[in-house]
């Protein structure tokens, strides 16, 4: 389909959902651009750790509990008690008094955030029942995201301009988002949606995380998640380190490098959302993945070369290689379950997370056993064995998903 004509599939309520994947985005980068005025506020760097450890397990718990909360009930009341929920959290972080008031607020928006996209992508498949249109609107919500991350920082330093203090963005932060309230709550745009636990009886009923976990190609494809989420956030975490210390760049070459793995992933997203493609949906995954593994094959048998013109070129393959594995992922779980989509999407958003949290942990445990250089090579690794999931999962794949 082309792009034109893509556009004018795109229902209402699936449009609220693309902009509110871009206020996401904006808020999930806010953190990080106010950082060092954070710290000022912060007893030491530990509770800014615990900070964005609480924050992770909100999600998890709003992925977990937004599965189930989407099969019970209607999806208008559901975006409206999120939103509602969000902007109080808002407004506990501007206003916490205290530390422990701070992580209450992040944690509750994390919660409330992670279910709402749970449901989010529960009503995309519902518009979307075509497997290649599916993905392409999901991948839709992904390039939101991203927008909202690098328009993030240029807000925030538009907002320090005026006022200096960390809680400033947060609390205009508060009017997008009040405006996704506003958006959601016109009631004749959900008259059309079927309730998610309607859907769900009409595919034989409700399943359990365990029961569709006991599907071999839910179980797999929450194992590339896992590998995924490692892949892309190990390289947000330690690349930059990994340039100064192996391939010898300046700190500001490093970081030019991890642009290239953004902008590829970015490329990726938008190839994805919005130029067709006579690839099927199993040929982009698997194709892309290979590019990932070269590029991150470069990365690690050869620090050092090419001055910042191949780290550079090899991040970009590696962020073009990743850069749309969630939202096929996602389509090819729904396409065989379809009933099922807010738990598959809880399971797989579950699976990144848990997949982030591994590569802080194992790849900064490994460097101070053998050094970054070395502990940076389970990356290589990471992605060979996401090569192989992806194999399995694409001989896993229905002939529905594959066209």
């Amino acid at each position: 389909m082309k792009f034109k004509d893509f556009l004018r599939t795109i229902p209402y309520l699936a449009w609220v959902v693309i902009y509110t994947a871009f206020c996401a985005g904006i808020f999930a980068a806010i953190l990080g651009a106010v950082t060092p005025e954070l710290r000022e506020e912060l007893d030491n760097y530990q509770q800014l750790g615990i900070l964005m450890m609480v924050w992770s397990t909100g999600a998890v718990l709003g992925a977990l509990q937004g599965g189930r909360m989407a099969q019970r009930y209607p999806p208008r009341p559901l975006f409206l008690g999120y939103t509602a929920a969000a902007l109080a959290s808002i407004v506990l972080i501007v206003l916490s008094p205290n530390f422990g008031a701070l992580l209450l607020g992040f944690f509750a928006v994390a919660v409330v955030e992670t279910a709402l996209f749970t449901l989010a992508h529960s009503i995309l498949a519902d518009v979307s029942p075509q497997p290649e249109l599916r993905a392409r609107l999901l991948s839709m919500v992904d390039v939101a995201f991203s927008l909202g991350n690098l328009l993030s920082p240029l807000a925030v330093i538009g907002v320090q301009n005026l006022n200096t203090n960390w809680r400033a963005p947060y609390a205009l932060y508060l009017l997008p988002l009040f405006s996704v309230l506003l958006l959601f709550w016109p009631r004749r745009h959900f008259a059309h949606l079927a309730p998610a636990h309607h859907a769900a009886e009409e595919q034989g009923g409700a399943l359990s995380y365990a029961q569709l976990l006991r599907r071999p190609l839910v179980a797999w494809v929450v194992v590339g998640g896992v590998l995924s989420g490692f892949l892309e956030w190990g390289q947000n975490f330690w690349y930059v380190s990994y340039g100064i210390s192996a391939q010898h760049l300046s700190p500001n070459g490093a970081r030019v490098g991890l642009q290239f793995f953004v902008a590829g992933m970015v490329a990726a997203r938008l190839w994805q959302a919005f130029f067709h493609s006579s690839w099927s949906i199993r040929q982009k995954l698997w194709r892309m993945n290979l590019l990932a593994l070269a590029g991150m094959a470069l990365n690690v048998a050869l620090p050092g070369l090419g001055g910042w013109m191949l780290p550079a070129a090899s991040n970009f393959m590696v962020g073009l290689g990743i850069g749309v594995v969630f939202p096929i992922l996602l389509a090819t779980m729904i396409d065989a379950a379809p009933g099922q989509t807010s738990r598959l999407s809880a399971l797989l958003m579950i699976g990144f997370s848990v997949g982030s949290q591994l590569a802080g942990l194992l790849v900064g445990s490994l460097s101070d056993w053998v050094g970054l250089r070395w502990a940076y090579g389970c990356m290589l690794l990471v992605v060979l064995a996401f090569t192989a999931v992806v194999w399995r999962i694409v001989h896993f794949a229905a002939p529905s998903v594959q066209k």
